[in-house]
């Protein structure tokens, strides 16, 4: 809808060819094709089109209470970014894998039978898994129609695309067509942090996801995650989560959290939505 709404459930957009203009709560962000968007229920959005070339969208409408209060209670990560409108970066491997659980939802809301109702809440959750897997979220609040916004995102796009390689400064803005000293000075800007600092941060995020989901080794992790030395992913791990990979893969095998008794419904007893619509 191009014009701003609210609506009392989730939505989940996923932009599968072309580019569009995403606006939630006053904030704007600029989409390309294999991002998405998760809309917080209650938060005022609207998208608008370019007309540059054709889109494709696909979005699913999710009531909170309609997804198993004991799968949020497992996953806090999934349960937090559904309480909070933002931006999913996503690489080659996630769009694959969000694709195909959107076809078939596609297929289960096209052609409904007896089963179709608890099938879209497995495929429902199955994405979000994919989308916490793969995904990066950003917070990308970028001017409307200033071109430095599209440069920051593809520079965003171009850091979630690549993180494990060694990624310089000079490098990534040669691939946004900026100079290095330009780059550096905008994206500290427009994110509020420096270049390196959000590498690092992204970087991290994907050795969490190793630390919880693999047995791979420390030093492994550190490599295939970007870092060039394990001391230095250990380093800037403990700065940003407080203790070292090692502790952290201890304490990930203590008790998940709780979430409060009223956040959401233990039944699925509301209707999941899914409704794909085309735009060219």
């Amino acid at each position: 809808m191009t014009y701003e709404h609210v609506h009392p459930y989730c939505e989940i957009f996923y932009l599968k060819s072309g580019s569009c203009i995403y606006r939630v709560n006053n904030n704007t962000y600029h989409l390309t094709a294999g991002e998405a968007m998760i809309v917080a229920p209650g938060d005022s959005h609207c998208t608008s089109y370019e007309g540059l070339v054709p889109c494709e969208r696909v979005i699913v409408y999710c009531k909170p209470e309609a997804i198993p209060q004991s799968f949020l209670e497992k996953h806090e990560g999934i349960y937090q970014n559904l309480i909070r409108s933002g931006k999913v970066i996503l690489n080659k491997k996630g769009q694959i894998k969000v694709e195909g659980a959107l076809l078939r939802m596609l297929e289960e809301n096209n052609m409904p039978d007896k089963h179709s109702f608890e099938l879209l809440g497995f495929l429902v959750m199955e994405m979000l898994l994919f989308l916490d897997r793969s995904g990066i979220f950003v917070c990308e609040t970028l001017p409307v129609n200033d071109e430095i916004s599209t440069d920051i995102a593809d520079t965003l796009s171009y850091i979630a695309q690549n993180y494990q390689l060694p990624l310089s400064l000079e490098e990534v803005a040669d691939q946004v067509n900026l100079s290095p000293t330009y780059l550096s000075r905008k994206f500290r800007k427009t994110t509020g942090v420096t270049f390196k600092e959000y590498i690092n941060y992204i970087r991290i995020k994907q050795a969490v996801q190793a630390l919880l989901t693999t047995d791979d080794s420390i030093t492994k992790i550190a490599v295939d995650c970007g870092f060039n030395s394990s001391n230095y992913f250990k380093d800037i791990f403990k700065k940003i989560n407080g203790v070292s990979p090692m502790a952290f893969r201890r304490q990930s095998k203590a008790p998940s959290y709780k979430l409060p008794d009223n956040a959401v419904s233990g039944e699925i007893n509301a209707s999941l939505m899914p409704n794909a619509k085309t735009n060219l």
